[in-house]
């Protein structure tokens, strides 16, 4: 598998983020080099394909001739001999009903899908200066579920962004009950030197954040350990990625959905997609069999 970036820069200037002063504004590539990179990179043998972005969603809007990311993963998906496509990030206000269409009728685009909430506080999220409310993401993960009801969602939460309440925590933890998310990448917020958020009144005491954080990374992982559990019985398409590390005999791959299979196996196996039953859920991963 391989990475292609499709666009650098970012324009969305979330308060708490460097990005926007140290990579510069959005600029998308054009298609067609696009699509060349990932032909290329098929030809020495990559079937999966991560296509890079700080916020995918907007992609092609500045180009001379627009083009909606919607649009480029049709395209991506014409390559033969890809097998799978992965993107990330996507953020949450840019999010097309056109995205998600394309998404439901594929068959190369894998379904896992990361979309970073931060808060769930509606409050805290327009002093992040990230344009959508609690409502409106959930209404989004509705739509998305509704099209696409194996998919597996993803996200990335900051705790203790400054002025965060108990009242504003809740909201957060409210939204993880509803979305239920496979796994979550959960930070402590961090002051980064030159944004908005770094002089910002009020930055919530170190033992209150951190109390905050606990609590939620153990509703996450039991959320996601449940989640983990769901496929047992299965057989799944799985990516055979590299030679286990701790055990030699297992080969170690993933799932469409982005979980990390162990199975018996030969390095042979290696950048091949097979079927694979899953046998038992360690949580966070899966042990199986070659079926």
């Amino acid at each position: 598998k391989s990475g292609t970036n499709i666009m650098f820069g970012c324009n969305n200037f979330c308060s708490y983020c460097i990005v926007p002063y140290v990579r510069g504004r959005e600029r998308s590539r054009e298609p067609k080099d696009i699509i060349r990179e990932i032909e290329m990179l098929v030809k020495d043998g990559v079937i999966e394909i991560m296509l890079l972005g700080q916020n995918v969603n907007s992609y092609g809007k500045n180009l001379e001739h627009p083009v909606s990311f919607a649009q480029l993963l049709t395209e991506v998906e014409k390559i033969e001999g890809l097998e799978r496509i992965r993107f990330m990030t996507s953020h949450p206000k840019d999010l097309s009903d056109e995205l998600i269409e394309v998404m439901s009728q594929s068959d190369k685009i894998c379904k896992h899908l990361h979309l970073p909430l931060q808060s769930g506080s509606s409050r805290l999220l327009k002093i992040m200066n990230r344009h959508y409310t609690k409502e409106s993401y959930l209404e989004l993960v509705d739509k998305i579920r509704a099209k696409n009801p194996d998919i597996a969602l993803t996200t990335d939460i900051i705790v203790g962004f400054p002025g965060e309440t108990e009242e504003d925590f809740a909201d957060t933890m409210d939204v993880v009950e509803k979305v239920q998310y496979d796994s979550a990448f959960t930070f402590i917020y961090s002051k980064r030197t030159g944004t908005p958020a770094a002089t910002m009144e009020n930055q919530v005491p170190e033992e209150v954040v951190k109390e905050r954080f606990d609590r939620l990374l153990e509703r996450v992982q039991q959320i996601a350990a449940v989640h983990a559990g769901k496929d047992v019985g299965k057989v799944v398409e799985v990516l055979v990625e590299e030679q286990n590390g701790q055990d030699a005999s297992l080969m170690t791959g993933r799932t469409s959905q982005n979980y990390v299979v162990h199975f018996p196996g030969e390095t042979c196996l290696i950048g091949k997609i097979i079927p694979v039953k899953l046998i038992e859920s360690k949580g966070f991963y899966y042990m199986g069999e070659q079926a």
